[in-house]
């Protein structure tokens, strides 16, 4: 795929490793237990730089189960064949963290708030990944209601001033004429 670059060695293994935390993705798991002659996938994994090729590739659907897609210190692996429920996982020194699934289909669509998201969990730290801190990081804070009060009474009499010189600026235009 254009764009993408594959992971081979330690990164691949480490990945490999973590998804036998997982029970869709590790070999001999809860797709193979009611059939276990369905045919095991392969992990593979690929690296970009582009937010742009991953949000296209998140979002293009139709991914084998155990296809991962890595950018920064993030990593998306595919549950379901075929489907779009990605396990997200943040790098954690040499580890990985797992902390969040994901359907892409409807954010991807969305380019300025897909990248939002990759930026939130890249600058949040493993635990705020884990407690789910990471999706409110760059959330602008509730204005207090006291302070939402004092701009409302100010709106409205800025909003009577210019009503009140309305009519008197009116008056000086209907007198020039």
């Amino acid at each position: 795929m254009d764009g993408f670059e594959r992971i081979t060695g330690r990164e691949h293994d480490g990945l490999v490793e973590k998804c036998q935390e997982n029970g869709w993705l590790k070999v001999g798991g809860f797709d193979w237990q009611d059939d276990p002659f369905l045919e095991e996938y392969p992990y593979e994994f690929s690296r970009t730089d582009s937010v742009d090729r991953l949000r296209e590739a998140l979002g293009s659907g139709n991914w084998a189960i155990r296809q991962g897609f890595c950018y920064r210190d993030l990593a998306f692996i595919q549950q379901v064949n075929g489907g779009d429920e990605w396990w997200t996982l943040k790098r954690d020194g040499d580890a990985w963290t797992g902390f969040e699934s994901w359907s892409f289909g409807a954010i991807a669509q969305e380019p300025e708030r897909f990248e939002r998201a990759m930026r939130d969990m890249c600058e949040a730290t493993p635990e705020q990944c884990r407690s789910g801190e990471w999706a409110h990081l760059h959330e602008k804070a509730p204005e207090p209601l006291a302070q939402r009060a004092a701009s409302a009474r100010e709106a409205s009499r800025a909003h009577a001033g210019q009503e009140a010189r309305a009519p008197m600026a009116r008056e000086r235009a209907v007198g020039a004429e």
